[in-house]
């Protein structure tokens, strides 16, 4: 770059009134003021922005104009500036000086390395993405004479962009050739004076494209040809990808982490067979299932997580109940255990971390409620029932239930379709069942948020999606709140914050994903695939 300085010198000392001012070849950096350099988000800015910005990701094929702003800097007589981009995401295609030089002089404009107007200048940064903007100030006057300081817009770049993904810094390239107005000498950022002093500025650079967020949901279905498929949510629904696996029957997720999810399900020989999905951008699953070496399962297996330990239960062949544990810093299984008793429906388990707790409710095969605790590290020897005499609490479909800490809530489908709940202290108390004034002909779906409000999600018989609150220390919602919409199956529901997330598969198997937040549900939004049996949700 000093051949460039040199160059200006020539070019400014017929605009010098004193004819015995020699310009040495060393420079020096005289100001007054430390201005900033910056990327502003509008070609026609007026100002810089107060922190780098990032840009939003737009359409491919779109347009987008960013400014090269200089702010609060000394007067000025040109400048030399370079400004890079990954040009596969953002690439160059025009550049216009703006009004910061009212009289601009010996400019270049070099975009890829492509000389636009004058010849861009070899040994610095110009390569593919690059754009280099120089011009000096024609009547050898600084810009803002007479000012303590000095602003405006220097120029512009209009840029195509290339893909709807993809994230590229919009910042200054380093070169060794380059002279810099910045305390880095391989900055190619230089401001300078009328007569070829270096102007001080400091820098500050952009964004396009916000970095690929985290999946925060994951969905799994079976699909309807019958193969596993996966989809992530990192603010919309990605594309479906094989799982290489089939399962005749509903799979089974569980959070196990502020960054994993569990899946669990029932091969199509009825093996059971395990699966970790870390989250990332999109994340992924691991490649290779892990297969209990023995057990065998006829319907949808249940799981929940403590510490590293996934807990597992299955309706043996028999529809007799066991549990076994894998864990998943070794990838082992463990033994089964017989639990004594047998159901026609699908268990309910449930986990409270912070005991070392597991609680296990199901439908026996005379109907009834029974419940049996797993703590201190092995499962009660005997079950236990909520039922009353003379008339008995009995249910026709597997119960729903979630722990808030304290104690176990659970809501079941009584024998006449209506829906009831009731609560089991950690100590073994069972509650009476109460009506909560409404019924489904599936299994419903009870979650817990953040704020320690229980959320049961249903389909009514109208085969749209219903939801009721209770909060914490409150008692349930009078009325149902309706999502619409025309579903089959059991709804599948994750919780973020205080937001559900709820994925169903609707009357023609498509899938379809929506929200409820507050008291209102946001809509449903097609997820571009479809299910055989009802899909799976968690967060990871």
């Amino acid at each position: 770059m000093s051949n460039r300085i040199n160059k200006r010198s020539l070019i400014l000392i017929p605009f010098i009134l004193a004819a015995s001012l020699i310009i040495i070849p060393s420079i020096p950096r005289a100001h007054a003021a430390t201005g900033l350099v910056c990327i502003a988000t509008s070609g026609t800015a007026t100002s810089c922005p107060a922190s780098p910005p990032t840009i939003a990701n737009l359409a491919a094929g779109s347009t987008l104009t960013i400014g090269v702003f200089i702010q609060g800097s000394d007067p000025m007589g040109g400048f030399d500036i370079y400004v890079k981009t990954d040009n596969t995401v953002l690439n160059p295609t025009a550049a216009v000086f703006g009004p910061l030089i009212a009289h601009p002089s010996s400019s270049i404009r070099c975009i890829n390395n492509v000389g636009v107007e004058g010849a861009c200048t070899l040994g610095t940064a110009n390569a593919p993405g690059v754009v280099e903007m120089e011009t000096i100030e024609s009547t050898g006057v600084n810009e803002c004479f007479g000012q303590a300081s000095c602003s405006g817009l220097a120029f512009n770049i209009t840029y195509t962009v290339q893909a709807s993904s993809g994230t590229t810094p919009i910042a200054y390239p380093k070169a060794a050739g380059c002279t810099s107005s910045t305390a880095d000498p391989t900055d190619c950022v230089l401001v300078f004076d009328s007569i070829g002093n270096i102007l001080v500025e400091t820098i500050q650079a952009g964004t396009y494209g916000a970095a690929a967020a985290a999946t925060s949901l994951v969905s799994v279905v079976s699909g309807t040809d019958g193969n596993l498929y996966w989809s992530p949510f990192s603010g919309t629904w990605g594309t479906w990808q094989p799982l290489n696996g089939q399962s005749p029957s509903a799979p089974s997720l569980c959070a196990s982490g502020t960054s994993t999810s569990e899946l669990v399900i029932q091969g199509s020989d009825s093996g059971i067979y395990h699966k970790t999905f870390t989250s990332g951008s999109p994340g992924s699953f691991q490649p290779a299932w892990d297969r209990n070496p023995s057990g065998v399962t006829i319907g949808q297996p249940v799981c929940a997580v403590i510490g590293t330990t996934l807990y597992v239960v299955v309706r043996g062949a028999s529809g007799e109940l066991f549990a076994t544990t894998f864990d998943l810093t070794a990838h082992t299984w463990g033994a089964w255990v017989d639990l004594q008793g047998s159901s026609p429906s699908t268990p309910a388990l449930a986990a409270t971390p912070a005991v070392s707790r597991l609680d296990l409710v199901v439908r026996g095969t005379n109907n009834q409620i029974y419940h049996k605790a797993f703590t201190s590290g092995g499962w009660a020897a005997a079950w236990d029932t909520s039922n009353r005499s003379p008339v008995p609490d009995k249910t026709i479909a597997s119960p729903a239930i979630v722990s808030d800490g304290s104690q176990l809530n659970v809501v079941v489908i009584g024998t006449e379709g209506n829906l009831y709940y009731a609560t089991l202290s950690f100590a073994g108390t069972w509650s009476t069942y109460t009506s909560l004034t409404g019924a489904t002909p599936v299994t419903p779906t009870l979650v817990i948020d953040s704020a320690n409000t229980l959320h049961l999600v249903v389909q009514g018989h109208d085969n749209a999606v219903y939801e009721k609150a209770h909060p914490s220390g409150g008692s349930w919602s009078a009325t149902w709140t309706s999502g619409g919409g025309i579903t089959k199956g059991s709804p599948a529901v994750a919780v973020l914050g205080t937001t559900l997330n709820v994925v169903t598969t609707g009357a023609d198997a498509r899938l379809w994903y929506n929200t409820f937040s507050g008291t209102t549900f946001s809509g449903w939004v097609f997820m571009n695939g479809a299910a055989s049996t009802s899909p799976g949700v968690s967060t990871p």
